[in-house]
């Protein structure tokens, strides 16, 4: 399965990774993806260089309250599991996320935008969020600082996992509200930034 890029503005990002080592060597092997906001098939996911791994989701991955939404619209989650395949000697860690999208809130609707990072077989994760108060009304950008403390195993077949998730509460309310992690014209989502070291 050819897993596809959309262009993204990134001369745009002022992210300075930090200084390490790069592996000569780094592919996507294999992406697997499910859950209420992104079915298989719905995502697409590469590498733009060794230091930024995007991820753009479609329509699915979209939150909804309001009088004629059901309350399991309230929140939409994909599990993506990504089979990675890294030179021999080199390990990563995320240290970066960036979210960009759209969102539509009434006032007293709050939403969240939220991923969680861990490797198969440990038991080490760490997340980044953003939080959006209503009234709000349009696109949203956000970069998020996310602890390098989670590390790859060294080299070989890695498999990486991204828990990610679109949230609004209240669920019962009277107003409305809807947040997506794309615009309306396109499709955006989230940037990790990835940082390597010898191992």
């Amino acid at each position: 399965m050819k897993y596809t890029f959309s262009t993204l503005a990134l001369a745009a990002l002022s992210v300075a990774a930090p200084a390490s080592h790069r592996p000569s060597s780094f592919s996507i092997k294999n992406v697997i993806s499910g859950g209420s906001g992104c079915p298989q098939g719905s995502i697409d996911i590469d590498w733009t260089d060794s230091s930024v791994l995007p991820i753009y989701f479609n329509k699915e991955f979209t939150a909804r309250v309001g009088s004629s939404s059901p309350p399991e619209s309230s929140r939409k989650f994909c599990q993506i599991n990504l089979s990675l395949d890294v030179s021999p000697g080199f390990s990563f860690a995320i240290y970066h996320a960036d979210y960009t999208g759209w969102a539509d809130l009434d006032s007293g609707i709050t939403g969240v935008v939220k991923s969680t990072y861990y490797f198969s077989g440990s038991q080490d994760q760490t997340s980044s969020a953003l939080a959006i108060n209503g009234p709000f009304h349009g696109r949203y950008y956000k970069q998020d600082s996310v602890p390098a403390a989670v590390w790859s195993p060294c080299g070989g077949n890695v498999l990486f996992n991204v828990h990610a998730e679109v949230a609004l509460t209240p669920i019962n309310t009277n107003g409305y509200g809807i947040l997506r992690a794309q615009t309306e014209a396109g499709r955006f989502g989230s940037n990790l930034y990835v940082q390597w070291r010898k191992c």
